[in-house]
């Protein structure tokens, strides 16, 4: 084989390969060792994570997902106290912060002719974290929200803020998804834990903002009360067709001449479908 085709077959044997250079190993001459720091440095990292919760573990389902999966059935969401936007109507679907499309003129500085032009919301399309979800929310949002959001500390409180402005910039999406935030043990709890730090009784807390044992009790009272309303409505639906054959039998004995009128027909009838059901 020719030695060109040896050294592209790898082959070739090259005195190179025996003289390799030193890897220089530099020394150290502190008293603790690097392992130790390091212990101490991740130490220190797990105490800040914990303290903070932006960057405490996320967990949960870290895909996407569209708010209508998010929120389910929107039937049990209050109205919007505000309504949903009649000018901009796209705002009804994201967090716009009651921005919308703005008209105005261009000036020319020499002849100062207007040209007639708008102005339109810097809308993004953002994957936003929710930690009481435990989920990434796919949103419409402008940026000036997308700043507000980083200032609040997030997204969950972005939301639960109270006052009069934030709930007018919210929108019906914003609402919706407000109140889905709030049916979470956790938001649950720390609404809880405020009210009894504002001196509020137990019932009007318990009313309010139901534990989630008291919500469980709930559900299974109303399931209760649903197969209680269903048996009678099939006690009464038995009843009702007891009597309809009751009068089919009063009206086949009168024609018969077995008896004189439909009153002595339906005692008939009914007397012999006990003799029946007790047989």
């Amino acid at each position: 084989m020719p030695p060109r085709c040896q050294s592209i077959s790898g082959s070739l044997f090259t005195v190179r390969s025996l003289f390799r250079a030193a890897q220089s190993t530099p020394r150290t001459f502190t008293t603790s060792s690097p392992l130790r720091d390091q212990d101490l440095d991740d130490e220190f990292d797990d105490e800040v994570i914990e303290n903070d919760p932006l960057r405490r573990p996320k967990g949960g389902d870290l895909g996407s997902h569209l708010p209508k999966h998010i929120l389910g059935n929107t039937d049990q969401i209050p109205p919007y106290p505000y309504g949903p936007a009649l000018l901009y109507k796209q705002s009804n679907s994201g967090l716009y912060g009651g921005q919308m499309i703005q008209f105005g003129n261009n000036v020319s500085p020499d002849t100062e002719t207007k040209t007639r032009r708008n102005w339109k919301p810097n809308v993004l399309n953002k994957n936003i974290y929710s930690i009481a979800l435990k989920k990434k929310i796919r949103l419409r949002v402008t940026a000036g929200v997308l700043k507000i959001i980083d200032r609040e500390g997030g997204l969950d409180e972005y939301l639960l803020k109270e006052s009069e402005t934030r709930i007018k910039e919210l929108g019906p999406m914003g609402w919706a998804l407000r109140w889905r935030i709030m049916q979470t043990p956790d938001i649950i709890a720390r609404f809880r834990a405020d009210a009894e730090a504002r001196g509020l009784s137990q019932s009007t807390i318990d009313s309010y903002w139901p534990s989630v044992e008291i919500l469980k009790e709930r559900a299974a009272a109303v399931e209760q009360m649903q197969k209680e309303q269903s048996v009678r409505e099939g006690l009464s639906a038995d009843s009702d067709e007891e009597d309809r054959l009751a009068w089919r039998a009063a009206k086949r004995y009168l024609k018969r001449g077995i008896v004189n009128d439909l009153e002595d027909g339906l005692k008939l009838a009914f007397l012999r479908s006990e003799r029946r059901l007790d047989s």
